[in-house]
């Protein structure tokens, strides 16, 4: 069967591959094994879905893919959200350092780049790696994500926690809020920098959704996507290189983050782009570091030369119009539509659209209607896609219909004429009833006088 999935996603944001050498991130010791975190109602938002909620191309054999030492994977189209590849994906792992992409989404989200922030006896007490920074140490929110991001720095994330979340454990609730909001359901987070603990645990395709989210926001993509930062603290100034090493070894890679602690083993995300396709590959629980980027460039090469993101329509693409009071208003997308398929078996879309019942006045970017994407092949319906306004939305009027007009005006007609009717005859009865008055000039009584003399 052919693989194909079409879903609503942003159009890949533009960056340049780049990045460092060296890894790591917490060596800390725990030998308390795993725990699934609580299972909680998963969203079904895409076309096609099998195994719980993961948006898998339909007909995907995952046998046919190189095998790999990781214990789990997913690799993912990050356009689209489809899965192309997973091997036990919902399979709960400690993250280790790659849980510092959900602290880096919550601060963007939360803060701005300017912000200052002061490190506590918290941070600062943190185990490597880290910054080096004392108490009271003062660095923008910009340095620190730096820090956490390129160099997995404890202190940052610590320091990040207690700023935006007011403690570390509120802010573990904000990510966990932020992880369900994303549909990572397998997923429960106790600390920003993940450090071992029992309770902390994600999944392969959890992490996926949460970086694929990250990778939105500009300013995340930047960072890591940068291959060295100076950092110019009180106690400690160096150059620090990225521990990504895939952004060196992997053409076209543009990212995301590396992990360990002994408990997790290596943990690592990363991200690749080539002509307008761009993978997201997730790897956890495997022994070393060169292991783990062998199996993600070998899952890379081969979703990269069997499968590509083909665009379907752009965002703005006008399909079709609504009445309104001075004319049409266009409804368009307001997203690309993409699809991820086959390399060398493109879909053939046909466009059925349905119209929205008349609508109120409403502002630019409501829903007004809905088009069918259809396989042009087979029939088989793909999916539905959203419309909205391109403006802002007045009505057309309601007219009045043309039987009660002409009631209306009847009743008007005979109203009318009752009251001159009546204003006619009234005055008529108040004449009759005083009698005529006739003024006489002064000329007329001596004309009369004379009159009657000659009588």
């Amino acid at each position: 069967m052919t693989s194909r999935l079409i879903r609503l996603g942003f159009a890949a944001l533009a960056a340049a591959a780049s990045l460092a050498a060296c890894d790591p991130a917490v060596r800390a010791e725990r030998s308390t094994p795993p725990v699934a975190a609580e299972s909680l109602i998963p969203r079904e938002d895409v076309l096609d879905v099998k195994s719980g909620s993961i948006p898998y191309v339909v007909g995907e054999d995952a046998s046919s893919w190189p095998s790999i030492i990781s214990q789990a994977a997913v690799v993912m189209d990050m356009d689209t959200g489809a899965v192309v590849y997973a091997k036990d994906p919902n399979a709960p792992h400690y993250p280790a350092s790659i849980t510092k992409i959900m602290t880096a989404l919550l601060a963007l989200r939360l803060g701005n780049l300017n912000d200052v922030l002061t490190a506590s006896e918290d941070a600062v007490s943190q185990p490597p790696d880290k910054l080096y920074m004392r108490v009271g140490e003062k660095a923008t929110l910009k340095e620190l994500l730096d820090g956490l991001l390129i160099d997995s720095a404890n202190d940052a994330a610590v320091e990040i926690a207690q700023q935006y979340g007011g403690s570390v454990a509120h802010f573990a609730d904000m990510m966990n809020a932020e992880a369900r909001a994303l549909g990572a359901t397998h997923t429960h987070f106790v600390n920003p920098s993940g450090l071992p603990d029992p309770r902390h645990v994600t999944t392969a395709y959890d992490m996926a959704l949460i970086a694929r989210a990250a990778m939105q926001i500009p300013e995340f993509r930047a960072i890591v996507d940068t291959r060295s930062f100076v950092w110019k603290g009180t106690a400690w100034q160096a150059t620090l290189t990225n521990l990504n090493r895939m952004l060196f070894t992997y053409p076209g890679a543009i990212g995301v983050k590396t992990g360990f602690a002994s408990v997790a083993h290596e943990t690592l995300v990363v991200a690749a782009k080539r002509a307008g396709t761009t993978f997201l590959a997730v790897l956890m629980d495997c022994p070393t570091d060169g292991e783990i980027r062998q199996d993600a460039t070998n899952l890379l090469n081969y979703a990269f030369a069997h499968y590509e993101t083909q665009p379907i329509l752009p965002a703005g693409y006008r399909a079709g119009f609504v009445r309104a009071r001075d004319g049409l208003d266009a409804v368009i997308t307001s997203e690309p539509v993409l699809a991820t398929v086959p390399i060398g078996h493109p879909l053939d879309v046909e466009k059925v659209l349905h119209e929205q019942a008349p609508l109120p006045a409403a502002p630019k970017g409501t829903v007004a209607g809905e088009l069918d994407l259809v396989d042009a092949s087979t029939g088989e319906k793909l999916g539905a896609v959203p419309l909205v306004l391109a403006e802002p939305y007045q009505p057309v009027p309601k007219p009045i219909p043309w039987a009660n007009l002409a009631a209306r005006t009847g009743a008007a007609v005979v109203l009318m004429a009752a009251l001159v009717f009546g204003w006619r005859r009234r005055r008529r009865s108040r004449l009759s009833a005083r009698g005529r008055v006739v003024r006489v000039q002064p000329w007329q009584e001596s004309w009369q006088s004379a009159r009657r003399g000659r009588r």
